[in-house]
């Protein structure tokens, strides 16, 4: 069988599913930012890899409350209705998904820890519990900031300060609970021998 298309053919059939439906709008795409933390080199066991994520998440979480409080002070005063603005959207629901995933995929690891380790049983059953509380105020953002014209800047602060606060003391006795038995654990994990 031969190609009988031509190159004109094939640049029609490009332009013409490359462009968006005229009744769509595209998707915003949020690039997420490294944090300016210090490296810990090459991530050789768990516990290395939770204090990078834990620490990328609280470098997005500050990001997120420097730009809403950056794009606050420029419109205090003014007498217009202040809203959020749309990057201080993309950022916010970008960190809470990030967020989510990474608590899902704690949720998803941590019963298998706690029936290894019996003795982090009671810490494991408190960190899913505070990722419920974590999740609830992730949800509350979700919401403030899906109309950015209308969204209390006042709540959405003290929500921001809420998460703040709360993922802080969570990160921090998650930490400290886990980090003795994860530096024990190679990461990435060894392949299984077939």
């Amino acid at each position: 069988m031969t190609d009988q298309t031509t190159q004109s053919d094939r640049s029609d059939q490009t332009t013409q599913t490359d462009r968006p439906h005229p009744h769509t709008r595209p998707e915003p795409v949020v690039e997420l930012q490294p944090a300016a933390l210090e490296s810990v080199g090459e991530v050789t066991n768990l516990a290395e890899k939770l204090f990078e994520v834990h620490g990328w998440l609280r470098g997005q979480l500050d990001r997120v409350r420097d730009e809403a409080e950056a794009y606050l002070a420029e419109h205090a005063g003014t007498g217009a209705p202040v809203g959020l603005d749309l990057q201080i959207r993309r950022h916010c629901l970008a960190f809470c998904q990030s967020l989510h995933f990474h608590h899902t995929g704690e949720d998803g690891v941590f019963p298998g820890l706690a029936q290894g380790y019996p003795h982090l049983r009671e810490p494991i059953e408190r960190l899913i519990a505070e990722h419920r509380v974590v999740d609830r105020i992730r949800g509350e953002l979700e919401r403030l900031s899906a109309d950015l014209a209308t969204a209390d800047p006042d709540l959405f602060r003290a929500e921001l300060d809420r998460m703040s606060r709360e993922l802080n003391a969570h990160l921090d006795f998650e930490e400290e609970s886990l980090i003795p038995v994860l530096s024990q654990i190679p990461f990435p994990p060894p392949v299984p021998a077939e």
